[in-house]
């Protein structure tokens, strides 16, 4: 009967991730993992094709406009727009710290990078974000320090044979979507060949430290919003950003020549771990 073929012809259905909404008397910790579960079901993305274009020079709420599409669209991702999700996902949750970790490993003559969104809430330090493997994202706010959070990638790392040698730590993210100052990916660069292990945790600790003066001292006066600046370009090579100290001897350096940061693609593409 030809005439009932084509309800067996329909393109099959493919169900959205629902973006996570909570009570205000649900956990934080609860929260998190509901957060991380829709991350995890966006799935992550094995195409070779960058879905999403993520300038990492952008203002704030730039990029959470971004965030916003990722969750229309709900397309695979990869860990740079499971950072930017997270954020996204967590802006109403104001008694948790936000911030980026960046690593950077060797692995067969190879290097890759990869990043999460760190967290700390009450005290205890945590992450977010997508991976191949499953040791290299969600970790439950249950570190006492951040250096435990730390070494706890680096051995997951090395469980996939792979060599940490470099980590990135940006400041604190802020909770206001409006924000147009810049995200601060960056604040401590510490090279693993430089450092010895005991110098490496004091440079953590000295990084969660400096977070926490921040915190307590708070930002000053509310950055301008959108609403008031409209059209803000990105701070040009010579200017400070927002959040970025003056005194270059603040942040740790590199001792490796890289490209800047304002190209984009190529920083996407190194967001990749291939074991």
């Amino acid at each position: 009967d030809w005439t009932h073929k084509a309800e067996f012809c329909s393109p099959f259905q493919i169900p959205i991730p629902s973006v996570p909404a909570f009570q205000p008397s649900t956990p934080i910790p609860e929260r998190l993992e509901a957060v991380q579960r829709y991350i995890r079901e966006l799935q992550y993305n094995h195409t070779g094709t960058q879905f999403f274009e993520i300038k990492k020079s952008r203002p704030l709420t730039g990029l959470m406009d971004l965030a916003k599409e990722m969750t229309k669209e709900a397309l695979p991702i990869k860990c740079l727009e499971a950072v930017i999700l997270g954020i996204y996902l967590t802006n109403n949750m104001t008694t948790l710290d936000r911030f980026p970790i960046s690593f950077k490993t060797h692995f067969s003559g190879n290097y890759f990078r990869h990043i999460v969104l760190g967290v700390n809430f009450g005290g205890r330090y945590g992450a977010l974000g997508i991976s191949r493997r499953e040791e290299l994202m969600y970790k439950a706010p249950v570190f006492r320090t951040l250096s435990e959070l730390i070494f706890d990638f680096e051995e997951a790392y090395r469980r996939c044979w792979h060599t940490l040698k470099k980590v990135k730590l940006g400041h604190c993210v802020s909770h206001d979507p409006h924000s147009v100052e810049q995200i601060e990916w960056k604040h401590s660069i510490l090279d693993l060949d430089k450092l010895t292990r005991e110098d490496f945790r004091k440079e953590l600790e000295r990084h969660a430290r400096d977070m926490r003066l921040k915190i307590g001292k708070g930002t000053g006066p509310p950055s301008p919003t959108k609403d008031r600046k409209k059209d803000v370009s990105s701070p040009q090579r010579g200017q400070a950003s927002p959040h970025r100290r003056n005194s270059r001897g603040d942040r740790r350096p590199s001792g490796e020549k890289k490209p800047a940061d304002s190209k984009a693609m190529p920083d996407l593409n190194g967001y990749q771990i291939r074991v």
